[in-house]
């Protein structure tokens, strides 16, 4: 039976968000992004059990090296960074190709490259890091098709506006549900395909280290790549210092060297928690800290939460 409540909540939302879609076409990209810049301050103050769980984050992951009020202005600036990704998901909708290749330039372009000299298709390993919708529209309109798989909006609404502009600049959407079988197929016919390994992984990951803390991981791309003989490339998106452009990162292919060596899927899978923690250090305010990363390995953590 269809809840027509949630039903027609779902529509206002979705025509709330088309309002401020048609808002952000006035207003110029550089204001536009300072007021999420703005919202992101107000959302630090009222989001207080996201707010505590970045602080958990932070505290498990950096230890003694940060100090307290070092964390707080940290995660002040994630949630910033985050409202200001959020205001620039708005104007996707409607964004044109000159204005996506004005806000990307790239960088380590050369170890893409190399690996794809290796081979027709190359799983990129990514992150919940930086504005990764326009590092996937940027790789698909410019470089080739891309894959993605990801769990759905709740909003069926604004699902469907999501599908359709990662359409048209050739990123294919794979519900995170069923879309392992297509997005191999997809690699074989020589299609890439992007994965975020990053967040909580129960049963279905394998205990290596992130921030030096053993927690399930997510062994995806590197079961893949070991499967299918398929280089791994790390890509990243990094704001740059005008808060409007960014800047697309490649770099060096996560080499199986011998995927039949003992512990190999953990030994190779440490390496890409290894590139996503170091990236994540360099840029610390850029990850998505809100999420509860170590809640099935250290749930205790999370006890203080209310």
């Amino acid at each position: 039976m269809i809840n027509i409540n949630k039903g027609l909540n779902a529509w206002i939302i979705h025509r709330v968000v088309l309002f401020y879609i048609c808002l952000s076409r006035l207003v110029p990209n550089t204001i536009w992004v300072q007021l999420g810049k703005r919202f992101g301050s107000l959302l630090y103050i009222l989001a207080r059990r996201h707010r505590n769980i970045s602080l958990i984050n932070m505290k498990f992951a950096f230890g003694d090296e940060l100090e307290e009020s070092e964390m707080r202005g940290l995660t002040k600036r994630t949630f910033q960074h985050l409202a200001m990704v959020g205001h620039e998901w708005l104007t996707l909708k409607n964004i044109t190709e000159k204005e996506l290749l004005n806000r990307v330039e790239v960088q380590g372009k050369e170890h893409l490259l190399a690996a794809k000299k290796k081979s027709s298709s190359v799983i990129l390993l990514s992150a919940h890091f930086g504005n990764w919708e326009y590092a996937h529209l940027y790789y698909a309109n410019t470089i080739g098709p891309l894959n993605f798989i990801v769990r759905k909006v709740d909003n069926p609404y604004i699902e469907e506006e999501r599908v359709k502009y990662n359409t048209k600049f050739g990123v294919n959407i794979l519900d995170k549900e069923n879309g392992l079988r297509p997005a191999i197929r997809r690699l074989k016919k020589g299609e890439d395909l992007v994965l975020f390994p990053d967040q909580t992984a129960s049963s279905e990951g394998i205990p290596v280290n992130f921030f030096g803390k053993k927690t399930n991981t997510l062994h995806l791309p590197v079961s893949l790549a070991m499967k299918f003989s398929i280089p791994i490339v790390p890509m990243f998106i990094v704001r740059q210092k005008d808060r409007k452009s960014h800047r697309l990162i490649f770099l060096p292919e996560i080499e199986i060297k011998d995927k039949t060596a003992q512990n190999a899927l953990e030994t190779y899978t440490q390496q890409q928690n290894d590139v996503i923690e170091k990236m994540i250090r360099k840029y610390p305010d850029h990850w998505l800290w809100i999420h509860r990363k170590w809640k099935y390995d250290h749930p205790e953590i999370y006890d203080q939460l209310t």
